[in-house]
């Protein structure tokens, strides 16, 4: 190589840009592999999130909310700064023990759900069992362990942790082999009801006798634990409507497998529309013990609201979406309910 090339300008600019080329940025492979691992870490977070459906606990969630403000307005003289945050650990036990709940249903119902909810992340192969399994056992570790826990560091009496024990068992004993109770329509029934009644008496309970008040059966408190008893257990035959094909091939006799959409979509709807009728007249009797002037015009709005989604769902034939949708709506007048209980 002579001089002359050496001091050439356009020689020494083609060279760097050829070693530019020749020689490639060594931080690309480590860039992709940051970006491949950035990418899993956030599909695997995608496809917990819809393992563990936080969604579902949206409603006890609003509930033991409500529950425990309808409690400190009644005995506003007894509040203390401290019951919020034995509040806010009851609410964590709760929101844990729904994380076991919730992937213990999936993983023994996976099978159905390839038919009925092929978008839930086990059907769909986001997850594998092994994966759904190692979460599912670690909140049984840590989740019903720990509810236990801060009920103890909450001070929590028998009562309360027993009521909070029975309500997991329930739970666990409808979905979990050899009990699987959800293959009997009936047992289902009484079991979830029970469910439904040891979560909601055991908020109530939990939070008037933390005001070192004794527990009372008030009026309100006998109103919200048989309307949600009630309605909670609607919820639970109107959710098998559209689970009705996988159901009836795995011989999950649900009542909508064995009698029809038709004629437990009128049974559930006529079961809510007598608890409404129960609010109007307890708002008309009981003028000392409820506001009739909230519960009146509410209750009437959500009746006439019920029988027009009802109509909804008969002129669409209860196909699957449609029926979804009713399941829906069904849990968004159970929260408005509870969102009004502190108030009535």
């Amino acid at each position: 190589m002579g001089t002359a090339d050496c001091q050439n300008p356009y020689y020494s600019a083609n060279t760097i840009a050829s070693a530019e080329l020749d020689f490639p940025d060594k931080n690309q492979p480590d860039e992709a592999a940051a970006s491949n691992l950035v990418a899993k870490v956030l599909r695997f977070g995608s496809s917990l999130w819809r393992f563990i459906r936080p969604y579902s606990m949206t409603q006890p969630f609003t509930a033991s909310i409500c529950l425990f403000a309808r409690v400190l307005v009644e005995n506003r003289q007894l509040f203390q700064w401290s019951l919020l945050f034995k509040a806010f650990l009851g609410l964590i036990s709760v929101v844990l023990a729904f994380v076991y709940l919730n992937g213990i249903n999936q993983i023994f119902d996976v099978e159905i759900d390839r038919i009925n909810k092929p978008y839930l992340p086990l059907p769909a192969g986001d997850f594998s069992l092994k994966q759904a399994w190692s979460v599912t056992i670690f909140s049984v570790i840590f989740s019903v362990s720990t509810g236990l826990l801060i009920l103890r560091l909450m001070n929590a009496d028998l009562i309360t942790t027993c009521l909070y024990g029975v309500w997991v068992l329930a739970a666990t004993l409808y979905s979990v082999p050899p009990f699987r109770v959800k293959r009997d329509p009936v047992l289902t029934a009484i079991l979830l009801s029970l469910s439904s009644i040891c979560n909601y008496i055991g908020v109530l309970y939990a939070t008037i006798t933390s005001l070192g008040l004794p527990f009372q059966w008030s009026p309100p408190n006998v109103f919200i634990v048989t309307y949600s008893t009630l309605f909670l257990s609607v919820i639970f035959l109107i959710k098998d409507i559209p689970d009705i094909e996988g159901d009836t091939k795995y011989n999950i006799r649900t009542f909508a497998a064995q009698f029809g959409p038709k004629k437990i979509a009128f049974l559930g709807t006529s079961i809510i529309l007598l608890t409404y009728a129960g609010a109007i007249v307890a708002a008309i009797y009981m003028p000392q013990a409820f506001k009739s002037y909230i519960m009146l015009p509410a209750h009437s709005i959500f009746a006439l609201w019920l029988l027009f989604e009802a109509r909804k769902l008969e002129k669409a034939n209860y196909v699957m979406e449609a029926s979804t949708n009713f399941y829906q709506f069904l849990w968004k007048l159970l929260m408005l309910e509870l969102l009004l209980f502190p108030f009535i």
